[in-house]
């Protein structure tokens, strides 16, 4: 991600004193008197003239082999990681560029970005959210939630960077692509100036395993840090569970750390509980415990002040979700437009990490009824005439699960899914997610996902392996046209499941993408259909 930065623009002998570095005179006929620094970056191929390229030893590539391409594409400034302390602050010239040694480097990059930004993360209310799953959705809610209180909010995370304020509260002004959940050290420190720049004053953070593990976060001052859940994933990083568990808690670690909000129905926040530090805020989260009471007792064995969110007797409609909360900031009956339980776990983190850094109980409560959920993710297109249809990002057997499993609760009808699976992929989830969706829903569509090289019929022949009946089986392989056809033929208490494309806009099909926004039509059906 190429970027010119005229948000923080600083003459190279003002970014060298941030080093307490000074090029000394024997590098003068360089001529970098008036040369500006304007971005930093770890990645030779986004460098330009006004870069500062970081040359350190990442997870997989060690970034000082490609000084030499970094000044060829016009570095006039590299840092060059040192592992022998003598060599720190000397500096060579190449070509035009200075190259200097710099002791320890991966542990001082992120400092470097918040001072070459100047500390733009002090200046901003911020949220820091970690977990296997709801991350995203946890983040955007608190920017909806906040630019609602008319605190404009921005968000860094897999949907990219995007800022909600009081105008654009329920979709957001995207502001920047991103390429990792959590992006490199230096990224996260512009695009926290890029929200800052756009009028934010709160920016929420997805973190993930490899991002703490990889120390992204440093230099970043977190306030207020939310653990979602932990299951099962990124085994082939970390190798097992409690070292991929033990990656999240290092949120704890922040040092500007004040307040923390955990799931407490998860049984990893035992153990968040058990490493928190004395100073902390903490609030538990549950929506299974009937008082606080009994949510306490859970956490006696690691005595602290708590603060509690309670949601309690559920109701499920095809639209949403109603509920009462009881808190330490009060009680309330809610009424969420969002699908599933898992949502009423994510919208008590959001508001709780809210709470936490002040906002009014009252304003909160009143904004829930207006959320809107994440493009994509478990998003409801409503219909009088005939069915809601939910366009989900499921392409895994879990999350098939645990989409259907949700799509459920809300269904007063029928349930139908549309699906698929990807080609040139691990071919083994397919007859799992047969077998899923035979059990949760009344009727199966199998259709065209992704099938990149493959045969969309023998993806298709490889879900059915895992069904024993095929009488509420239907095969259709265009996918509009499945779509188009369930909707028809449903009723309108019934609800339709579109899983594994949600917010993409493509189909990979005989290896060549052609434009297909699944969200787009689905939204157009039921529009032109609204009965």
């Amino acid at each position: 991600m190429t970027f010119n930065n005229p948000l923080t623009t600083r003459p190279i002998a003002e970014v060298l004193a941030i080093f307490d570095i000074a090029a000394d005179d024997q590098h003068n006929d360089l001529k970098l008197a008036d040369l500006h620094i304007s971005n930093i970056v770890l990645d030779s191929r986004e460098v330009n003239e006004h870069s500062l390229f970081i040359a350190q030893a990442g997870t997989q590539e060690d970034g000082r082999k490609y000084i030499r391409d970094a000044v060829e594409r016009g570095a006039k400034l590299v840092l060059a990681n040192t592992d022998k302390t003598e060599m720190h602050g000397e500096i060579d010239a190449m070509g035009e560029a200075l190259i200097i040694h710099f002791f320890e480097l991966p542990r001082q990059s992120g400092f470097i970005c918040s001072a070459f930004h100047r500390h733009v993360s002090s200046k901003l209310q911020t949220i820091a959210v970690t977990g296997t799953n709801g991350k995203t959705s946890v983040t955007h809610l608190c920017a909806q939630l906040s630019a609602a209180c008319e605190e404009a909010a921005g968000t860094i995370g897999t949907m990219g960077v995007s800022l909600y304020t009081k105008e654009s509260q329920h979709t957001g002004r995207k502001l920047a692509e991103t390429i990792n959940t959590t992006p490199d050290v230096a990224s996260l420190h512009h695009f926290t100036h890029l929200v800052k720049h756009h009028g934010g004053q709160r920016i929420c953070i997805e973190a993930s395993s490899h991002g703490l593990d990889q120390n992204r976060l440093s230099g970043f001052k977190v306030d207020t840090a939310v653990f979602t859940n932990l299951t099962q994933d990124h085994l082939d990083y970390h190798e097992t569970l409690e070292a991929y568990a033990k990656a999240k808690r290092k949120l704890l670690k922040q040092e500007s750390l004040r307040c923390v909000v955990l799931n407490a129905d998860d049984n990893e926040s035992q153990q968040w509980a058990a490493e928190l530090p004395e100073h902390l805020s903490v609030c538990l989260c549950s929506i299974k415990a009937s008082d606080k009471a009994s949510l306490f007792a859970e956490f006696s064995s690691h005595p602290h002040h708590y603060k509690y969110c309670i949601a309690k007797t559920l109701r499920f409609t095809p639209n949403g979700c109603a509920f009462e909360i009881e808190s330490s900031w009060g009680e309330a009956s809610i009424s969420l437009p969002l699908i599933g339980m898992f949502n009423i776990a994510n919208l008590l983190s959001a508001l709780t990490a809210l709470l936490m850094q002040g906002l009014n109980f009252e304003q909160l409560v009143s904004a829930i009824a207006h959320l809107r959920g994440i493009p994509g993710r478990m998003e409801v297109f409503e219909s009088r005439k005939h069915a809601n249809i939910i366009v989900d990002y499921a392409h895994t057997p879990d999350a098939l699960q645990q989409a259907l499993m949700a799509a459920r609760q809300h269904a007063l009808g029928n349930l139908t899914v549309i699906f698929g699976c990807g080609g040139d992929r691990d071919n083994s989830k397919r007859e799992q997610m047969g077998r899923i969706a035979e059990k949760w829903a009344d009727e199966i569509v199998l259709t065209q996902d992704n099938s990149r090289s493959e045969s969309p019929e023998n993806i298709v022949a490889d879900i059915m392996q895992g069904m024993q009946g095929k009488s509420n089986l239907k095969i259709e392989l265009d996918r509009k046209t499945a779509i188009r056809e369930a909707f028809l033929n449903s009723q309108n208490d019934a609800l339709v499941l579109v899983a594994g494309k949600g917010h993409e806009e493509y189909l990979e099909l005989n290896s060549v993408r052609e434009y297909y926004n699944e969200r787009e039509y689905v939204n157009q059906l039921t529009l032109e259909l609204k009965g």
